[in-house]
């Protein structure tokens, strides 16, 4: 009887020492909470043309740099001083009003801690010309959409070299019609109206572009 108690007593100091008593000795500790450390704004450093439009967004993220959810919108504003290039409403949509640059600042509080972000804004003036790349061994047009103003012209130029050929062809052709199958060379359309004419190459699923046209 006196083994048994023992060997009883043995066992519970063992179990004790090991945290097998159900306490947190040497169990996985919960993580830290969750701290609201910075802001992250999107795009960053955005280059437009006159009259583009665009929506901003700020990420709030924890010490680890992870994206919270839960928190309050950011606000947005143009940073006072640093041009008037953009107007900027308070849930984040940008107006390219003008050439030049301006700052823009998004701003969050949360549990009485407050961060800021700002990212610079560039309005480039509306071109009369555009160049697209059509590479033989690609799927896509480079760029896939290009702004030029009324009158303005796009050069399709086509690199494959004698590899697979592709298209343009448009929903609404513009003058001179679409360019059929091509291998290398280029090709140039103009456009006397203002609209947005999507095209794509008909010899590949998925491959299409656009041209905006705008009043200068």
């Amino acid at each position: 009887m006196c083994n048994v108690r023992l060997a009883t007593l043995a066992l519970a100091g063992m179990l004790s020492a090991c945290g097998g008593g159900g306490g947190d000795g040497g169990g996985t500790q919960p993580p830290p909470p969750a701290v609201f450390t910075s802001l992250a704004i999107a795009p960053a450093n955005p280059d437009l043309v006159l009259r583009d439009t665009l929506q901003m967004s700020a990420t709030p993220r924890d010490q680890n740099g992870a994206a919270m959810t839960g928190l309050p919108l950011a606000t947005f504003e143009r940073v006072a001083g640093s041009g008037t290039a953009v107007s900027v409403s308070g849930t984040g949509r940008v107006i390219a009003d003008q050439t030049g640059s301006a700052q823009i600042r998004a701003s969050l509080t949360s549990g009485g801690t407050t961060h800021t972000a700002t990212t610079s804004a560039t309005v480039a003036a509306l071109g009369t010309t555009a160049d697209v790349v059509v590479s033989g061994g690609g799927t896509s047009f480079s760029p896939d959409t290009v702004k030029i103003a009324v009158n303005g012209s796009v050069t399709w130029t086509f690199t494959s070299g004698g590899s697979s050929p592709h298209n343009v062809t448009f929903g609404t052709p513009p003058a001179g019609g679409n360019i059929g199958n091509t291998t290398t060379g280029a090709a140039t359309r103009t456009f006397p109206t203002a609209g947005r004419f999507t095209y794509q190459c008909t010899l590949h699923a998925g491959m299409t572009g656009a041209v905006v046209v705008r009043t200068p």
